[in-house]
């Protein structure tokens, strides 16, 4: 066969790049998409977690109910300090009634945030965080 004759037989593959990015990039993009979502979803959760678990703790060192619900949101205040504006904005803190020698005290925190602005095709517009974490009272310990 002579080479004019080979020449022909071959397709051209001029292009074929393009339209194969072209199929592939928009799955890249939510891949990539998602990744963020689930990253700021794992950084409001694990700031939220730290601070109320850091908050129970710091409730029971406080000697009336009113000190415990100050330092409680004081120290979730601090602990979500890196997440976004939209979840500080949001944060509700609530300290369980029960403020008694030898009893449990439960801190509960909640916040809202976006999810909007990643752009993300079907992603939900805003998602709330709760987090939950029980310490006890030292049952020896003075309480006003």
């Amino acid at each position: 066969m002579s080479g004019a004759a080979l020449g022909r037989r071959r397709r051209d593959e001029r292009g074929s790049l393009a339209i194969e990015m072209a199929m592939i990039a928009p799955g890249l993009l939510l891949i990539f998409g998602l990744i963020f979502a689930y990253g700021r979803a794992g950084q409001v959760n694990g700031a939220l977690e730290s601070g109320t678990r850091d908050a129970a703790r710091s409730a029971t060192m406080a000697r009336s109910y009113a000190e415990a619900e100050q330092r409680a949101r004081q120290v979730v205040s601090e602990a979500i300090g890196g997440t976004p504006a939209a979840c500080r904005h949001s944060l509700s803190v609530e300290v369980s009634d029960d403020y008694l020698p030898g009893e449990p005290i439960t801190v509960t925190a909640r916040c809202r945030y976006g999810l909007a602005d990643l752009g993300l095709p079907g992603a939900p517009g805003t998602l709330t965080a709760t987090s939950s974490f029980t310490s006890m009272l030292d049952p020896y310990r003075g309480v006003d």
